[in-house]
């Protein structure tokens, strides 16, 4: 049989190869014209497949029997008819079905005759009316696209999806204007998203036969993205389109095939439905009517049944009677292109190795051939097809034969076939706390309840088999007992019935710590694996409106740093397609700009420097005769900004007005500028009278005076560092103690969560970059009314903002393992305008640990901890700038999320003595990225930006050298020391790199390979731009109404509601977020009191030390009023002062220890005198203050940018004081019982206080409490006297009988201070006493719980409510006898302590161990690079075998990622190698040793089955476990718990039914189990500990359990952080001696 095949492609062959290989001999085939490999199957004839005549001859002349029409055009020029009407044999639609490819405005029409679904159209001839409409419709599309098509015949290349208003323009010119295809209508159509799947049959007019669905891959790269071309390559069967095929059947074949008819079409031929599949369903885009190509070559090896036999049977109408039988393979077809393709692209080049292919079909495109070989002729060369049983064998065989054929310049993608597999997982019922959690946030703004919401989240991973995912499905992706999951098909076709879904995920370059989590837990249990993720939530509302779900969009999703995803459509690759880019602009002719091109260049590129200082660089770079690169005006950018370089502060503030002194208060104001000017004449100033000026003139003057000879002084320092005598070890040595405030307000305003993460990142790495280790944080924020919250476009709701950046600054804590010790938000309707995120922190190190050294030519810069990425570009300029209505929109990269745990690694590394004293500098990343942190180490430096490890390709020079971030540091060290640096960095599991050396040229210099990015005079750099000066004009003020008497004469009322407000009600649900107790030197409680309610005056923690044993404590208090600082800003700094002062003392603060920092915020203050009075008066009062008291101010925090469009923060001006002393004149705030009640009063006329009063106040307050006659003592602060009253007493319930007259007790006396005291004193007012369970005032009895009650939950509403329940009795079982001696007695037991990504508390519990008289190992899990985690994972082991005990301290590994606790410790602790050396530990035979888990370490045991089951298992469903804490969030106080039972190794000293009081820190300590499990745990004596108050909805109460042996021992408490010097606030604790029995066991 004499068959033509007309076309020329690798269709044709397909088609071609296909006939021979079922036909054989019996066939002779013809391509006209054929290609190179086409003759290899048949022979070519020189005829085009459009000249119809010639073929027609031709076929008529050899006697073809049947002819098959491959292309299109073809078809649409009417070959069928032709042929048919000469009586020829033809498969192929006819001229008028073919119109259907032909026109795309024909196809919609027939399609209407079924109301088949499709996209709305238009079809244009006239360009100005196409380009309006298709801009109309993009405008209400959702997704603002639009899509152009041309009418015709494109090749495939003629839709545009258009979303800017020049692409719709030219593209609609192209085709109608310019006629690239022609002379063509153009289809302007809306824009349908989805997935698109190409779906092709036979169709006989009558019955129509479909091949499964194929997907196709149009653009040029991978990922789906670049220019269209013909098809890169496709994988069959699509399985996202397979579970459609039903409603595809109905909707849109069955209907088509009706349509056909109706429209009077003889349809005989292929048919080719381009779909696409949205939440919608399936529509139609488009039909062809030929095979496409390259789905022909998958279809040709998925087909079983005859094809020439289809081909016929659909000719002659016959195809009732055929059969289409497909096998159950899976193939994936991968084309190979010439270089250049779509574009311009050369022939010619010999094809090599196509012999050497095993698995695949080759399938021959553009090629010619010539003299036996194959040679390049076309774009589109091979198609290279490969089957198998899964899509990961066929992708492996294509792929590997791919890699098998040459010629030059070859490319092809490397992400056909499904190489993404999709998963989803949910919590079970029960367990579902994340979509309550949702539910709870939509019921508060929508005022109803979506019953049915459910979160998922979405996995996408490439890089892993299908055996692979099912390998980790249950121990990575989900916990069995408490989750479900769907993975491939299940998973496809759970998307299927998703409803009303939103799709949230994070942004292109935004840190997504999940995934992190994620990708590092596979790699510990794949490490060869290359594989990428990304991590999705997947929310659905079922019943929800099309107007609520826009709403509900729009509270979920930040388009700060999130964005909506799709529900549909598998990516084709995650992999990183960003090229590197070594992009360097220059501003060409900027040095000769006019003032007019100025102007413009500093608006179009959102500089936050002035023109002026762009004049400046003009200037300068006419002097260097160049013209700047855009790396170095970003760096003078950063480098000038009011963030890094104080400009505000700095302005020369050359005339001072004062209109009036019409009041004492003005007086006041004017005689503290005239004493200021005294002090700057004393001190010798020589700088002019600038803001910065008066914040520091009292540390110069006492400098100068040589009173602050504890003040370090060093050009390094970015924070406050005192040398103090420090009472460690049993003798005196000198540490350096230091703080630091930082503010984050304007990336906490537009992301919340991101912006308060990196406020306490930021306070943490100054410290930590002078070598300290940081150990105690404090929080102090600003929000407006959330409860009575309005609208602002461009803002998030004050709830959101405050529960967000609540999350992060507690998650980054936490995790970093840094205690919180005091945290308070103030609320103040000027917060509106911009949120105020502030972060303060104490940090210490031995002097002798720490090196300050200058840099010398030759020495070494290396780039410590975290890697580069976008998402902190920008951040010192954008803070610096007023925020507007956009920023929300515009500032994404401004806002960096850091990454806990590196910062954490950073500190280890720091406190190493060893390490810190090869440095000779070192400095953070913070604002300005390596400009900054590397620019300022030296004064001549060369920086190599392509040496900056990168988080994924594609940054800019310019992006790198301005990219923020708080886990990196650069240190000089020596060229000589660099490599023994770089040995101990990775001992701690980060990564250094050499990237910049010091040199002697006066030149800051950046490259980036041989290219020069930047090149600029340190001196210039430094200059800080244009000279800046400022007029200011100071007001009168008569009207402060903060100190007015008050009276109220039913207090019960009065109480009732007033403490219940915003600025009064407790905060303890906000507190609990925040870990408190990690690291064992916390003094006080945040809050105080057996109730831990009672808020205190200063937080106060031991200076750390390896041993604990430490008794010199050091002090922090803050003092701020925002209402009385927004009457009179003068007093307001005044009393910010004397209020922190007052507070450290009345804390137990030596007053001549005490040293400030100053954190100011104010408006935008521009060019207006009379604004600049605010902080020029705020500061004056400070400073009046600071003197009288001689506590200087020797650091501080500037925000100059706190507005919003026309709303302003309040003058704000926060002093933090910070001081030191011996541990026991630490005095805390909650009532006693059983002592006197007094008041030392300090007298407030016009405003001012009587100084002398006062500091005679603080002495005796001093006194007083070193004396131990002072029992407690509480600043009132913002409160009056009732209401510090009432708070002290809530903490114990401790009863008072006071006496004291109205006025005084309401009326604001923010420097009063009540005290309970033993005897008599002068200076203290009595007004009663403190004891027995009445509150009486002036004879009334107060509705105590009444009032208590109002107190605790009137903040529910914002921060939640508290889910604590007492416990219930079980019957526990204590019959069991378990050995409390080890078989192998050692004198010093050992005890191997893992430390993994994410630990914080191996410090804690190395003193735990070795007070008790165990010698401790640490070992690091290493996971850079699997090399080092292998080498790690075998340290582990032989660690443990070699011990007697393992321990695993409490963290949160890997952040808890992803989606649940200890999964990395888990899968480490699976591993072979660990596992068997557990076995051999826990052996009677082997070392009989002991094993203890702490909160993570718990999770890590009962997640592997080590707990209860005392061996390492799979999980069932049915399997214990902890899960999330049934309140959803974090909790952090101390619990009482009892001992169950004293049978086990560890339980030796514990006695049943004591009350233990432990610190908690979880959010996933809930304990779950089914009955049967609980019910074998009490028979076999297994509980360990049970909850007194039930804090997070343990089953049972439990807080831990054992094996059976006992020799396994998990629990929530941690026991490891309670010692005689912590928590002084809460009372008398029974520590829990569990590492005393740990080690005695083995005696």
């Amino acid at each position: 049989m004499k068959i033509l095949i007309v076309g020329g492609g690798a269709r044709e062959y397909a088609i071609g190869e296909k006939i021979k290989s079922q036909r054989g001999s019996d066939v002779e085939l013809i391509f006209a014209p054929g290609n190179g490999g086409t003759q290899l199957i048949g022979k070519n004839v020189d005829i085009g497949d459009t000249d119809i005549s010639k073929l027609l001859d031709f076929a008529k002349n050899e006697k073809v029997d049947f002819t098959i029409v491959g292309p299109e055009a073809p078809l649409c020029e009417g070959i069928v008819d032709v042929f048919s009407g000469a009586g020829l044999k033809i498969f192929g639609t006819d001229k008028k079905a073919s119109k259907l490819e032909g026109s795309k405005e024909f196809t919609k029409e027939v399609l209407k005759l079924e109301n088949i679904p499709t996209a709305e159209y238009k079809t244009f001839t006239n360009s100005d009316e196409a380009i309006k409409y298709a801009k109309e419709l993009r405008d209400k599309n959702l997704k603002n696209k639009v899509v152009l098509k041309a009418d015709g015949l494109a090749s495939g290349k003629g839709v545009i999806i258009a979303e800017h208003d020049d692409e719709i323009e030219e593209g609609i010119r192209n085709v109608l204007d310019n006629k690239i295809f022609g002379d063509q209508k153009i289809l302007i159509e809306e824009f349908l998203w989805g997935f698109e799947t190409s779906l092709i049959g036979f169709l006989d007019g009558e019955t129509i036969k479909l091949f499964n669905p194929t997907r196709d891959h149009k653009t040029i790269f991978e990922g789906n993205v670049g220019a269209n071309t013909g098809g890169m390559g496709t994988f069959t069967p699509d399985f996202e389109a397979l579970v459609y095929r039903e409603e595809i059947d109905e909707k849109i074949v069955q209907p088509l095939v009706h349509a056909l008819k109706k429209a009077e079409i003889d349809y005989k031929g292929v048919i080719f439905l381009g779909l696409i599949i949205s939440e919608d369903g399936p529509r139609v885009l488009e039909i062809n009517c030929r095979f496409g190509d390259p789905e022909t070559q998958c279809l040709m090896m998925n087909l079983e049944s005859d094809l020439l036999d289809l081909m016929i049977k659909t000719t002659e109408k016959n195809l009732k009677d055929a059969e289409l039988v497909l096998n159950d393979k899976r193939i994936v077809n991968v084309v190979l292109a010439s270089g250049g393709y779509p574009g311009d692209y050369k022939k010619g080049f010999e094809i090599s190795g196509l012999e050497s292919l095993k698995h695949s079909k080759i399938y021959y495109g553009g090629v010619k051939e010539k003299d036996d070989k194959i040679y390049t002729n076309g774009g589109r060369v091979l198609g290279i097809c490969a089957c198998g049983d899964s899509f990961d064998e066929a992708m492996e065989r294509a792929y590997s034969d791919v890699q098998k054929v040459h010629f030059n310049d070859v490319y092809y993608r490397k992400d056909i076939a499904p190489m993404v597999k999709r998963i989803y997982v949910w919590k079970k019922d029960g367990f579902d706390v994340p979509s309550n959690s949702v539910k709870n946030l939509l019921k508060e703004e929508f005022g109803k309840t979506f019953e049915n919401l459910k979160l998922y989240r979405r996995y996408d991973i490439d890089g892993l088999t299908d055996a692979e995912i099912d390998d980790i499905k249950d121990t990575i992706l989900r916990e069995p007992p408490v989750d479900e999951i769907a993975t491939g098909n299940d998973a496809i076709d759970l998307q299927t019935k998703l409803e009303n879904s939103i799709v949230i995920k994070y942004k292109s370059g935004q840190f997504d710590q999940r995934k992190k989590g994620l990708l590092d837990t596979i790699k510990a249990v794949l490490p060869e694996s290359n594989v990428d993720a990304e991590v999705e939530e997947v929310i659905t509302i079922p019943g929800a409106t099309d107007e609520e779900i826009k709403k509900i969009k729009a509270i979920l999703i930040n388009p700060v740093d999130q964005e909506e995803g799709e529900l549909l459509e598998i990516p084709a690759s995650l992999r990183d397609m960003s090229k590197r880019s070594n992009e360097i602009l220059t501003y060409d002719g900027f040095k000769d700009m006019s003032e007019k091109e100025l102007d413009e260049f500093h608006d179009s590129h959102s500089l936050a420097m002035s023109v002026a200082d762009l004049k400046t660089i003009q200037d300068y770079c006419k002097k260097e005769d160049k013209d700047p690169t855009d790396t170095e005006i970003s760096i003078l950018d950063t480098y000038w900004s009011d963030h890094c370089r104080h400009t505000t502060f700095f302005t020369n503030l050359e005339d001072v007005e004062f209109k009036n002194t019409d009041s004492k208060r003005d007086e006041a104001i004017k005689e503290a500028f005239k004493k200021y000017l005294e002090m700057r004449e004393k001190a010798n100033a020589k700088k002019p009278v600038s803001l910065m000026d008066m914040s520091t003139i009292q540390s110069k003057l006492m400098r100068k005076e040589g009173k602050l000879d504890d003040v370090e002084v060093s050009d390094e320092i970015n924070a406050c560092t005192l040398i103090i005598p420090a009472d460690v070890d049993g003798k005196t040595e000198e540490y350096l103690l230091f703080f630091k405030n930082e503010t984050h307000n304007h990336p906490t305003e537009i992301e919340p969560f991101g912006g308060a993460q990196t406020c306490l990142g930021g306070a943490i790495r100054d410290p930590l970059s002078g070598r300290g280790y940081v150990y105690q944080a404090m929080r102090i924020t600003g929000a407006s009314d959330p409860i009575n919250d309005y609208k602002l476009e461009g803002k998030l709701t004050q709830k959101k903002i405050i529960r967000d950046a609540m999350k992060g600054y507690s998650s980054y804590g936490n995790q970093i393992g840094l205690p919180t010790g005091y945290v308070e938000e103030l609320f103040h309707p000027g917060y509106k305008a911009k949120r105020m995120e502030v972060g303060a922190v104490m940090g210490a190190a031995p002097r002798k640990n720490v090196i300050r050294e200058k840099p010398l030519p030759g020495d070494v810069v290396i780039l410590l901890g975290g890697r580069t990425g976008r998402d902190g570009v920008g951040g010192a300029t954008g803070s610096s700038k007023v925020h507007t209505k956009d920023s929300v929109k515009k500032s994404g990269a401004e806002v960096q999320k850091g990454h806990a745990p590196t910062e954490r690694k950073i500190q280890r590394l720091m406190r190493r003595t060893e390490a810190a004293s090869l440095i000779k500098k070192c400095n953070d990343f913070g604002a300005g990225g390596v400009s900054v942190a590397i620019g300022e180490l030296a004064d001549s430096l060369d920086i190599y930006l392509d040496r900056v490890p990168l988080k994924y390709k594609g940054l800019t020079p310019r992006e790198i050298a301005i990219s923020e971030s708080q886990e990196r540091m650069a240190v000089v060290v020596s060229k000589e020391n660099m490599e023994e640096f770089l040995k101990y960095a990775d001992e701690e599991n980060l990564e250094a790199t050499h990237v910049a050396d010091v040199t002697d040229t006066g030149r800051v210099k950046m490259y980036y390979d041989d290219k020069i990015a930047c090149d600029m005079s340190r001196e210039f750099m430094d200059s800080t731009g244009a000279p800046r000066k400022q007029k200011v004009v100071v007001d009168s003020n008569n009207s402060v109404k903060y100190f007015d008497e008050k009276n109220e004469n039913d207090l019960n009322k009065y109480l009732l509601e007033e403490i219940k407000g915003i600025n009064h009600a407790s905060k303890k649900n906000l507190l609990e977020h925040f870990d408190f107790s990690v690291g064992r030197a916390t003094s006080m409680m945040p809050l105080g009191g057996k109730n831990q309610i009672t808020p205190i005056n200063s937080m106060v923690a031991k200076i750390p030390s390896k041993t604990d044993l430490t008794n010199t404590v050091s002090y922090m208090s803050f003092g701020f009023i925002p209402e009385l600082s927004a009457e009179d800003p003068f007093l307001g700094g005044y009393y910010a002062v004397l209020i922190s002062v007052l507070k450290a003392v009345a804390t137990g603060a030596p007053l001549d220890t005490i040293r400030l920092s100053y954190q100011e915020y104010f408006e935008k203050l521009e060019d207006a005198p009379e604004k600049w009075q605010k902080p020029f008066i705020a500061l004056l009062g400070a400073m009046k203050a600071s003197n009288l008291t001689q506590t200087p101010p020797i650091g501080g925090k500037d925000s100059m940018s706190g507005s919003f469009e026309d709303i302003h923060v309040p003058p704000t001006l926060i002093s933090f004081a910070v001081g030191y002393g011996d541990k026991n004149a630490v005095t805390t705030s909650e009532l006693k019982g059983g002592y006197k009640l007094g008041i030392v009063r300090n007298e407030i006329e016009n405003g001012l206080i009587d100084e002398n009063q006062f500091l005679k106040n603080l002495n005796l307050i001093e006194t007083e409490i070193k004396s131990g006659n002072i029992k407690t003592a509480y600043v009132v602060d913002r409160e009056n006297i009732l209401l510090s009253l009432m708070k002290m007493s809530f903490g114990n319930d401790i009863g008072f009988d006071i006496t004291l007259d109205a006025k005084t007790l309401l009326s604001n006396r923010p420097l009063d201070v009540i005290v309970e005291y033993e005897n008599e004193f002068d200076g203290v007012k009595n007004i009663g006493s403190t004891d027995g369970e009445e509150f009486k005032v002036n004879g009334t009895a107060l509705q105590y719980e009444a009032i208590k009650d109002s107190f605790i939950h009137g903040l529910d509403e914002v921060y939640g409510t508290p889910i604590e329940k007492e416990a219930k009795d079980l019957n526990w079982n204590s019959d069991s006898q378990r050995r409390t001696h080890s078989n192998k007695k050692v004198e010093t037991p050992l005890v191997t302590i893992a430390v993994f990504e994410g630990t914080n508390s191996e410090y804690d519990s190395r003193i735990a161990f070795e007070r008790a008289g165990a010698k401790v190992n640490e070992v690091l899990i290493k996971n850079i690079t699997p090399e080092k985690l292998e080498s790690s994972i075998e340290e582990l082991a032989d660690s443990i075998k070699k011990s007697q005990m393992f321990f695993i301290p409490g963290g949160f590994s890997m952040s808890d990622e992803p989606d649940g606790s200890a999964k990395f410790i888990a899968n480490v602790l699976r591993n072979e190698k660990v596992s068997s050396a557990i076995e051999y530990l826990l052996d009677e035979n082997g070392q009989d040793g002991l094993i203890l888990g702490i909160c993570n370490g718990f999770q890590a045991l009962i997640k592997t089955g080590l707990l209860p089951y005392g061996k390492i298992m799979k999980l069932e469903e049915t399997s214990p476990t902890l899960t999330y804490n049934e309140v959803g969030r974090h909790i952090s106080k101390i619990i009482p718990t009892v001992g169950i039972t004293n049978d086990g190794p560890w339980l030796k000293y514990i006695e049943k039914d004591v009350c233990y009081n432990v610190p908690i820190s979880h959010g996933e300590g809930r304990f779950v189990a089914d009955d049967n499990c609980i019910e074998e745990l009490v028979k076999n004596n297994q509980i360990a500990f049970k909850y007194v108050i039930n804090p997070n909805g343990s089953k049972c109460d439990i807080e831990g359990i054992m094996d059976k042996t006992g020799k396994i021992l998990g629990k929530m408490g941690h026991s490891e952080r309670v010692s005689d010097d912590t928590y002084k606030n809460f009372g008398e604790i029974e520590i829990e001696e569990l590492f005393k029995s740990g080690v005695e066991y083995f005696k």
